[in-house]
């Protein structure tokens, strides 16, 4: 009953985090708004996160996040903010599980969390990126029939973008918006490969880039990318279908991992943070560390099918 109690309350703390990173990061478009509409004799005013942000961009990690929030569909979230939001977040979910657990549980608890928001993001952008896969197919016939009826490559994907559905209607949307502010067609074909990385979407890409540079019979290979890409999204959904049990298991493995030590701590309470300071507890936990990150990366790499 304790156990129950005690998982329940740290399941609770780990929605109110979730749920906390979600609240300030949303607001973080608002704040650059406000921040940069602001003037002060005559000058803007930027805000902290703002020039976090600009900062955050010449550097490569800075860049990824920003193109997994962008892929996640939270292009308008500030990657500053968003980071601050899930230090505080992890923090407070260590503080609140240190007096009931220990400094090493504290610690994992930490870890969890920044491992659960990066989880998350992910799993939005995983999904993201199989529904705009699905729209493959359509997008490419709809642009084979504004090349065949002499429009240029930037027309036919604002025709596109108005008579498709999310997330292709805003992502081909930004593809074209920034070819109007003067990208090229490659430059803003890339930047949506990085937003949203898929074998399928690069075929496209590549198409439409060979095409704009060599020419050539455009609505000929788009017709035929249309119809790979329908019979590569059915392959995708029976393999997706099939390993779905052996990805649950490489989760099951994580959690048995997290939960192993708060069992330890419950039966006896400080036991890790005396096996940290003792050479024996140390390698015992290294070794079962190393043990369940081994059995963690086999079941994904079993489960894991190239299409």
């Amino acid at each position: 009953m304790i156990l129950l109690l005690v998982a329940a309350g740290l399941l609770v703390t780990l929605m109110m985090a979730a749920a906390t990173v979600a609240t300030w990061a949303s607001n973080a478009e608002v704040e650059r708004r406000i921040v940069e509409s602001a003037e002060l004799d005559g000058k803007r005013r930027v805000g902290v996160f703002v020039r976090l942000d600009e900062r955050l961009q010449r550097v490569r990690w800075g860049r990824r996040l920003q193109s997994l929030l962008a892929g996640s569909g939270l292009a308008a979230w500030s990657p500053s903010m968003f980071l601050a939001a899930t230090t505080a977040a992890a923090l407070a979910v260590g503080l609140v599980v240190l007096p009931l657990f220990g400094r090493a549980t504290a610690a994992l608890a930490v870890l969890l969390v920044v491992v659960a928001v990066r989880s998350w993001l992910e799993r939005r952008r995983k999904q993201r990126v199989d529904r705009f896969v699905a729209q493959l197919p359509e997008l490419a016939r709809l642009l084979a029939n504004g090349a065949s009826a002499g429009l240029a490559v930037r027309r036919s994907l604002e025709m596109a973008a108005d008579e498709m559905p999310e997330p292709a209607r805003s992502e081909v949307a930004q593809v074209s918006a920034e070819m109007a502010l003067g990208r090229s067609l490659q430059q803003a074909l890339d930047s949506l490969s990085d937003r949203l990385p898929s074998r399928e979407l690069s075929v496209l890409v590549q198409t439409l880039s060979i095409q704009g540079r060599a020419g050539g019979a455009l609505v000929t290979a788009l017709s035929g990318i249309g119809s790979t890409l329908e019979e590569r999204r059915r392959l995708r959904r029976e393999v997706a279908t099939s390993t779905i049990g052996a990805q649950f298991s490489g989760y099951t493995v994580i959690f048995l991992a997290f939960g192993a030590v708060a069992l330890m701590n419950v039966f006896s309470p400080g036991v890790v943070d005396e096996m940290i300071t003792n050479l024996v507890g140390q390698l015992v936990l290294l070794v079962a560390t190393g043990l369940f990150v081994f059995g963690y990366v086999l079941v994904r790499r079993l489960a894991k099918v190239e299409v």
